[in-house]
Parts: C-alpha cells; structure tokens; sequence
C-alpha cells in the first residue's frame, strides 16, 4: 500500500489496530510511540478498547492543536460517531469515561465557560496556608502509622492515602465516602465491564452528599460549589464534583507515586533531589513532564472532515492527546535536563479552554506529600527488583501498581537531617 493511501485510510479500515490501556501499562511506553511514530507519523490509529478505534496524537503541535481547537474539536462526545450511531458495544467499558455529562470537562464553547467558572472560583478561594497545613498534618499521620511496620507499599499506603484523606476534608466528605469515590473512580476509568456499574453508584453517592451539604452547608468545596450562582440544577453540582475529584485525585495519585516511583528507580535522579541539586518543586515539573500523570487525555471528536499531521481526520473520529509523546517530541524537547529546569512549554497541565484548572493547589499537595515522607524516611528502599513494578492499565494514567519498600531508620523528633 502507497504512503498516499495509507494516509486517507479511514480508522475502521486499519487492521491490527493497538490497545491504548497496552501503550500506558507497558514498561516503556515511549518506545511503543516511537514505533506509532516511524510507522505513521504524529497520528497514529489506535483502540480505546477492542474494536472502538480512535487517534493517537503523537506530535507536539498536533496536540496542542486538538487540545486549543474547539471549534474544529469538540470536547462533547455527542460528537462522537459512535455515541450518534449508537454503535458502541452494550458492555463497552470506555463508554462510562467518555459518557456525555453537563460538566466544564465535557462541553465546549459558552456552555462550558459557564460551568468552568464555578471551579476557578471554588478553588481560587482555597486558603493555601489551611490547605498546606492539612496536607502536612495528614502525611505527618499516615507515616506515623507505617513506622512500626518498617515496611510499605507507597502506592496503597500513601500515594492514594494522602489525596484521597486531602480532598476528603476539602469536599467535605467522610472518609469512608472519599475511599469509596476513589475506588469507583478507579473502576470507571479503567474502562472494564464494571464501569458503568461504577458510574451510576458515583452518581448516588454524589446526589446524597449535594443534598447534605444544601441543608447543612459548610466551608469546603461542596458548599462553593452548591451555592455557586452559574449552577443551574443539583445534576450540574453533582458534575462538577465528581470530575475535580475524580480527575484530581487521580492525577495527585499518579504524580506523587511517579515521583517516587523515579526517586527509587533513578539513582542520578534520586541524587539530584536529595542533594540539593534539584529543589523539589523542579523534581515535580520534572516528573510531570516526563511521565505525566495523564499520559493519554480524554479524547476531543472531530466536528468536521479535516487534516492532522498529514492524516485524513473523519467528521466524529475520537482523537487522544498523548501528553507523554507529546512532551518528549523531539521538536521542542532537548537533551540537556538543565537547559528544561523550569521550562512550561510541555502539555501535562493541558492547553486552552480545558486547561487544568487546580495548577496553584496541585503542586502543592505533591510537593509537601514527597517531602515529608524524603524528610521522615532517611533509608527507603524497595523490597523488590525494580523490573518486577507493573503499571496501573488504565488507559489514562500511568503509575506503579505498587511501590514495597523497607526502611529502619526513622527520622526521630530532633534528630538528624537529611542532606538536601
């Protein structure tokens, strides 16, 4: 087949199509985009699951392009072809994900200016100084408690311990609430047979606590959120909840959990932080340009028949920005890691309307979760080969499975420092 027709192929044409939960949970994925690349250049076919195919957005204008066009390419996935055929299989998992919903995350253009100012008002109101307290307050406990132990999974016992207690207490949830939303944001994306299951119970638990917080409101997000005016129904409150916390925590989860994850794994990287080399706020951005939280955003649908990187793109093609190919383009990436200290060029905040909004909070909690526990735990090392560690096999996020580490020499009150 000519390099001509192969660009005119149409997705449900090409063959052999790979998974995208495939690319993210594999122990190099900028291997496989490399592979993607030299064979079809900045995008590239892919499955969101078995037989529902989209577009890869490798490059890194492609992407900033699908993610800034929201006129070419809509958010809404009642632009997909498949949600307007009806096509998608009655057990698709993905659906739940990519589902429509009358939130900011999933509209585009007045509709979703409207609804996007509720979360940068609620969380530009965020009082820094309390939040910074209750995140150091909550890693302080959490590594209480594993102390005796001597032993760890950083994964289970802190990197989803710590967001999940932090956005608890900042949506003013119980606990057992936060654990269970965090377990059904879990179940419905990573896009398996009981995602759909997962979304309905996430809509009960959101339903109660909106009703709770109007009729006993308190000073948390839920009550910002409930009393903002741009709200029209409790069904937009209850959206708007559910995407900050679930994409908010997951993306805390992966980061925290990639940047530890690098400290065990990276001795030059481990060095670089310890030592005062790399501050921790440089580590971060590092880590998050490099294996970012998302790797694989949420798909943007084509409205019109038009062209991407040399590729012929289908009125109502699903098209996914891959963050992670896009930030290591070799276009706008170089091989000196001082040259990028503190360089924002990449995408893993997102880019135009549906840029991240939690930028000022989201570091935060991140930088204080990682520096409590390199300040508590002089001695950390894993319990097992690094080559053992498998991935999450969402096909939205990337991180350790699991971290098990040992440790024996806690940090007692007034004892020594670590070298920074």
């Amino acid at each position: 087949m000519t390099l001509a027709n192969r660009l005119h192929l149409r997705l449900e044409d090409i063959s052999d199509r790979m998974q995208l939960s495939e690319i993210t949970s594999a122990r190099d994925p900028h291997k496989l985009y490399e592979q993607l690349r030299d064979e079809w250049g900045p995008v590239a076919p892919m499955d969101l699951e078995p037989g529902v195919p989209a577009w890869l957005v490798l490059g890194y204008d492609e992407a900033s392009s699908v993610l800034r066009n929201e006129l070419l390419f809509s958010r809404n996935s009642r632009n997909w072809r498949y949600v307007q055929e009806r096509s998608l299989p009655a057990d698709s998992g993905v659906f739940a994900a990519l589902a429509p919903r009358e939130s900011a995350y999933y509209l585009d253009g007045m509709q979703q200016r409207r609804l996007r100012a509720p979360l940068d008002d609620a969380l530009g109101a965020v009082d820094e100084k309390r939040l910074a307290r209750t995140v150091a307050v909550t890693c302080e406990a959490i590594i209480d408690r594993l102390m005796p132990r001597g032993e760890a999974d950083l994964v289970k016992d802190y990197a989803v311990a710590v967001p999940v207690m932090v956005m608890t207490e900042m949506f003013g949830m119980s606990l057992s609430d936060g654990n269970r939303m965090h377990e059904l944001t879990e179940a419905v994306y990573a896009g398996r047979e009981k995602a759909r299951a997962a979304a309905m119970e996430q809509e009960n638990l959101l339903a109660v606590l909106v009703a709770t917080h109007r009729a006993e409101p308190g000073e948390d997000l839920t009550t910002a959120l409930v009393n903002h005016p741009n709200h029209e129904n409790d069904v937009e409150v209850m959206a708007s909840i559910g995407v900050m916390f679930s994409l908010g925590h997951d993306a805390e989860i992966a980061w925290i959990a990639s940047t530890l994850h690098m400290i065990l794994t990276d001795p030059a990287f481990a060095a670089r932080v310890r030592r005062g080399r790399l501050d921790l706020d440089d580590a971060l951005d590092e880590v998050s340009r490099r294996n970012p939280p998302a790797p694989h955003v949420l798909p943007r649908f084509a409205r019109q028949d038009c062209e991407l990187g040399g590729r012929r793109i289908a009125y109502g093609d699903a098209l996914v920005p891959a963050v992670a190919a896009a930030n290591a383009d070799r276009a706008i990436r170089t091989d000196d890691p001082w040259e990028e200290l503190g360089s924002r060029f990449h995408l893993t905040w997102g880019a135009g309307a549906h840029a991240c909004p939690a930028h000022r909070i989201g570091p935060l909690i991140g930088r204080i979760a990682v520096d409590t526990l390199l300040r508590r735990i002089l001695d950390m090392e894993l319990s097992v080969s690094a080559d053992s560690l498998k991935m999450s096999a969402s096909p939205w996020s990337r991180y350790p499975r699991k971290l098990p580490v040992r440790f024996t020499t806690p940090l007692t009150e007034g004892g020594p420092r670590p070298e920074r």
